[in-house]
């Protein structure tokens, strides 16, 4: 039996050799075949700098979302920014907050089919005063849910309703908040 281990280890005796790979840190010898790679070392670069040579599916852009015709001093970021501001209650429990907004940025964003309820239905730029109004789960839908509740570790605030007027002679708006 010894004789066969001398002759496939190249002659040594198995201790030998066992305790030279040991001392070198190789913890199994290297098949016979001359193909032998060890798993640490580096795959060839593929042409595209990638180490993988199979060729993954890119996946799609999607687009982005069409701009909001019209003029406002707040994109939808800022506006849902401070509706969350809004929602510290420090002295009273409605904040108000006041922008510029066009007659055409207001039909795009909140006469979108929402759920807002507009009064009067019909407006132009003609028409003195136009009158949003929102609930907690229409603005949620809007803004984020994340923009309708604020507070602190004691207690939160949410938003119960919303109403934006906008005075369409002036592209003047306030939002009104209440939690």
């Amino acid at each position: 039996m010894e004789a066969v281990a001398l002759n496939k280890l190249g002659g040594e005796s198995p201790k030998s050799v066992l305790s030279s790979q040991l001392a070198t840190g190789n913890k199994r010898p290297a098949p016979d075949d001359d193909d032998y790679t060890p798993s640490s070392a580096k795959k060839p670069k593929a042409a595209n700098g990638s180490t993988s040579t199979s060729t993954k599916p890119v996946a799609k852009r999607k687009p982005k979302a069409a701009d909001i015709v019209g003029i406002c001093s707040l994109n939808k970021k800022d506006f849902g920014d401070k509706i969350k501001e809004c929602l510290r209650l420090e002295k009273y429990e409605i904040q108000s907050m006041s922008f510029n907004m066009d007659v055409a940025w207001f039909r795009q964003f909140f006469d979108s089919g929402a759920g807002v309820k507009i009064v009067p239905p019909i407006y132009d730029e003609t028409t003195p005063v136009v009158v949003a109004t929102l609930s907690n789960a229409v603005a949620g839908s809007l803004f984020g849910v994340t923009k309708i509740k604020n507070g602190n570790r004691y207690s939160t605030f949410h938003l119960s309703k919303m109403v934006v007027i906008l005075y369409p002679a002036e592209q003047r708006a306030e939002a009104w908040v209440s939690v």
